[in-house]
């Protein structure tokens, strides 16, 4: 990515605005523009520094800035790259994937990559409240944005709702819960946490095996509190966002 020199790039040193800043809006301006475009590399450090000649140290605070911003990502081996646009999930209601990524207009959809019966685990029939070795419906799908996969998810729903292998589970679960089998969705727990992804997640992911992913576990209970489904979702951390709502 190469630097186009135009008057209005020039750092003012007499200003009182601090020349990070004054780089940090200049870099910002380029990625509004469309100059730097989602994905790509914007110049070096090095570049940066020669270009402008400022310290290392001013370029830096303005490139963090810009990451803590979720505009810039930093990736080891291959530099700084103009952020793509993550997925928002809100807390502030209790929604579906499916029903979330309508809110946002997000060009989103669902492949369905494994639906079959499984006895329960120890794990899975303390989260659902059945014995162990009960049946469940399990069913796993990759979660498509803009073409790009940004997570799976994996879904535990205990054998006694009655919900059939032959339904189409590209779409909301929470709808295919209410609607045909008559469930009252009450309320979630989620519990969320990092990890680091493993090779066969990384492939499936199209990310590199030790990046940081996301991973959200998720109890779902009807009115009436009893457990109708256990999730549990791995999301590239680069291309989802969590946002928690508090109030005082």
């Amino acid at each position: 990515m190469s630097i186009v020199t135009a008057e209005t790039e020039i750092l003012d040193e007499k200003s009182p605005i601090p020349l990070y800043f004054q780089l940090q809006e200049l870099i910002r301006k380029r990625i509004e523009s469309g100059e730097y475009q989602a994905g790509e590399c914007i110049p070096s450090e090095i570049e940066l520094q020669r270009h402008f000649n400022v310290s290392r140290i001013t370029v830096r605070n303005a490139i963090e800035g810009l990451v803590f911003e979720d505009l810039l990502v930093k990736k080891q081996g291959v530099g700084t790259t103009v952020a793509k646009h993550r997925f928002v999930d809100d807390t502030s209601s209790l929604k579906s994937f499916t029903e979330k990524t309508m809110d946002q207009h997000a060009n989103a959809r669902t492949k369905v990559l494994e639906v079959k019966h499984i006895g329960a685990s120890r794990r899975m029939a303390e989260h659902l409240s059945v014995e162990p070795g009960s049946d469940l419906l399990f069913v796993q799908r990759l979660r498509i944005i803009d073409d790009e996969p940004i997570g799976i998810f994996s879904n535990y729903i205990p054998g006694h709702i009655g919900v059939q292998d032959n339904h189409d589970f590209s779409g909301s679960i929470y709808r295919l819960l209410e609607e045909t089998y008559g469930v009252r969705i009450g309320e979630a727990e989620k519990v969320i946490e990092a990890i680091i992804a493993t090779t066969e997640e990384g492939s499936v992911l199209g990310i590199t095996a030790g990046d940081a992913l996301l991973v959200i576990r998720n109890t779902t209970y009807d009115t009436e509190g009893k457990p109708v489904e256990y999730a549990e979702g791995l999301y590239r951390s680069d291309r989802y966002k969590y946002i928690v709502r508090l109030k005082r």
